[in-house]
């Protein structure tokens, strides 16, 4: 079955460390020839900052831009996605969608001239905090009433909604999370988050977040790691199962979609990589999931909120 993924680390690792291989062939969980297996409909491809690294972060990205860009540009069977019409283009000439995300919004350090650059750049979709404070909002676990969008923050939101930029939840804190599933912004993604009442950790979202994101018709991407899914050492088809009916039985079919976090992760899953997600599918059946359950969560829920938000 056709997917979409919200989120993988794989530029970012195959620019950092070029033995690996290239997007064509690789040693890591993506490459073409896994996507292409797997059936990947569209893949996000993040852009991670760490603000550990010496390298200023818009440099950093630059950097990383290039790589992106000459690897896409490589591969005939890839397709950027940069509005809704492409989704399309994709789907009837049977090219993979590639979508281009910033993962960390210090990346823009808060200038909307930034921001409107990384849009002309390509990228669709921008997680605002890693797993730092910046100048936009403040990370999971660093609380507070005073911890929540900053009022530069609400100004690069309210952009990005206008350009048609996917404001990303993943990482940010619950104060955060909450002030933006309660304003008037556009419904907003968790790319790749899971259920804190399955496994406690504070990348995870509560029940009243989940709830929040299906009423404001928002979208949670299943993360494959196992410190999110519960797991001590291999992520189990079963655990990831349980936080997709966790996070249907709180908020419905229609907020679940797919965000492997794929080389971004400790390699350490059974679904080894993208050429086996077959096995998420038959997770879901075994468990109870209709067809129809299982297609909203492999794309057509993802496919549905791009084609809504992304620029026409």
């Amino acid at each position: 079955m056709k997917y979409i993924d919200l989120h993988c680390d794989t530029i970012t690792e195959l620019a950092l460390r070029p033995e690996r291989g290239n997007l064509a062939k690789n040693n890591c969980e993506i490459d073409i020839s896994k996507l292409q297996k797997g059936q990947c409909f569209i893949q996000d491809f993040a852009i991670w900052y760490d603000q550990k690294n010496e390298e200023a972060p818009w440099d950093y990205f630059q950097k990383l831009l290039a790589v992106y860009q000459r690897e896409i540009a490589a591969n005939d069977c890839m397709h950027p996605i940069l509005k809704a019409s492409d989704i399309d283009l994709c789907e009837k000439n049977e090219k993979i969608g590639a979508m281009l995300s910033i993962e960390g919004g210090e990346v823009i350090g808060g200038s909307l001239e930034k921001l409107q650059e990384a849009y002309d750049a390509g990228v669709r979709l921008m997680t605002l905090t890693w797993n730092y404070a910046n100048e936009l909002a403040f990370p999971n676990g660093m609380e507070g009433p005073d911890k929540g969008i900053t009022p530069v923050g609400w100004e690069v939101i309210e952009a990005m909604n206008r350009m048609g930029m996917i404001v990303d939840t993943s990482h940010l804190n619950d104060v955060g999370t909450e002030e933006i599933l309660k304003s008037h912004a556009l419904p907003p993604v968790a790319s790749h988050s899971d259920a804190r009442a399955i496994t406690g950790h504070q990348r995870n979202l509560t029940d009243p977040l989940i709830r929040l994101f299906a009423d404001k018709g928002g979208l949670i991407g299943l993360n494959f790691s196992n410190h999110f899914t519960g797991d001590s050492e291999i992520t189990k088809v079963e655990n990831i199962v349980r936080h997709a009916q966790h996070i249907r039985d709180i908020g419905g079919d229609d907020v679940l979609a797919i965000g492997t976090d794929f080389d971004g992760i400790q390699p350490t899953l059974e679904i080894e990589d993208a050429s086996q997600m077959d096995k998420l599918a038959v997770g879901l059946s075994k468990r109870g999931f209709t067809d129809d359950e299982i297609e909203k969560i492999f794309y057509l829920n993802a496919k549905w909120y791009l084609m809504e938000y992304l620029g026409k």
